[in-house]
């Protein structure tokens, strides 16, 4: 399979797996695979997301406040 991405991407792409030391394919195949296992999570409904997230966020309670800077 091929995929075609704009120079940009692709550019961003080499760059981030020479920073890691990595094959760009490598890096490319491990980055669809994990799109395709999370757009694949089809056994929760919202609510229980919204749970997961909630008990999520309790285990992070040290964990300083967010700040954004310029804006």
């Amino acid at each position: 399979m091929s995929i075609e991405l704009p120079v940009g991407v692709e550019g961003q792409l080499r760059t981030l797996a020479a920073r890691q030391g990595r094959d760009v394919g490598v890096l490319v195949e491990e980055a669809v695979r994990q799109y395709l296992e999370a757009a694949a999570i089809t056994d929760v409904d919202a609510g229980e997301v919204a749970e997961t997230q909630d008990a999520l966020l309790a285990e992070l309670a040290d964990i300083a406040d967010w700040k954004v800077v310029g804006a």
